[in-house]
């Protein structure tokens, strides 16, 4: 296991824990009067900012004018949430997603609580960090980055999607599937997120090639080419000749195609792994039959 997979797997089921334990704090400090005043002023600047420019940028000079007022606060009360929460705003809301993000966990170590219109402007610049990692190419620092967040923002459904998503990019399906699981644990009728799991499931069961395989054949089923599915169903059971469902289903095309023998052959193998399952027995008995009559 590497120290990434270790990690992630610890921090993935200690999210909820630890981000209601960030959550219980209150502010706990008043800020001093000239600091207030620092914040005051920032904030006036900012909301001229947002009322002046059609888009914002960190580098015009309302924005630069509000960041001074900020740093002012937090040098004048070091540690204080109210001060670090204007100032990660102020970069939030000027569209400075990296020091952004490191004010934000600066608030939440001081104590800060994330209300809604926190969460979300953290949210999204913590997220817009993660994927340029991604698009970067670095998808296991995209991964942690994408963990972070969760730890932070346990609801944060982009943040457990794009975990879910890179944990299978990166071949490690135990984890993908604790990532889906928190995701469908907030949107549970997502049927993307449905089948991701599934996937993620067969793979940490079945080995990772062999269920993408299996995978592709359903695909290609449904989509009416056989061929495809046969080959697909074939290449599974290849990887892993003790996938049951593989062997049914590559049993499922030679029944529809009538090769019956050849269906009776791999429901056989089914019943083999499967013994109980009496869906394959039928199949098998029926192909048998029909293989007989012909």
């Amino acid at each position: 296991m590497t120290v990434l997979t270790a990690a992630l797997t610890a921090a993935l089921f200690t999210t909820t824990l630890s981000a209601t334990a960030l959550s219980s704090f209150a502010f706990a400090q008043a800020l001093p009067a000239n600091a207030q005043e620092a914040v005051d002023r920032g904030e006036a600047l900012m909301e001229e900012a947002l009322a002046t420019y059609d888009a914002q940028y960190p580098d015009r000079p309302l924005w630069q004018a509000a960041f001074r007022e900020g740093r002012t606060a937090v040098s004048l009360a070091p540690g204080n949430p109210t001060a670090l929460r204007f100032l990660a705003e102020a970069y939030s809301r000027a569209n400075w997603p990296g020091p952004a993000v490191t004010t934000w966990k600066e608030f939440a170590a001081a104590g800060g609580a994330f209300d809604d219109e926190a969460a979300e402007l953290f949210g999204k610049d913590a997220n817009a960090n993660a994927y340029a990692l991604y698009q970067q190419g670095d998808k296991a620092g995209a991964a942690e980055a994408y963990l972070d967040v969760t730890r932070y923002l346990p609801t944060n459904l982009e943040a457990h999607r794009w975990l879910g998503r890179i944990m299978l990019e990166l071949r490690q399906p135990e984890q993908a599937v604790v990532a889906w699981r928190n995701y469908l644990d907030l949107a549970p009728d997502d049927e993307g997120a449905q089948y991701f799991l599934t996937l993620a499931r067969a793979q940490a069961r079945w080995g990772i090639d062999a269920a993408n395989d299996f995978f592709a054949g359903i695909k290609a089923y449904e989509e009416g080419n056989m061929t495809g599915a046969r080959t697909s169903f074939a290449s599974a059971t290849a990887r892993n000749s003790k996938y049951p469902e593989a062997w049914a289903w590559l049993g499922r095309v030679a029944f529809e195609q009538k090769h019956f023998e050849d269906a009776a052959v791999s429901y056989g193998r089914a019943l083999e792994l499967d013994p109980g399952n009496d869906n394959y027995a039928w199949f098998k008995k029926e192909s048998e039959r029909l293989q007989a009559g012909e």
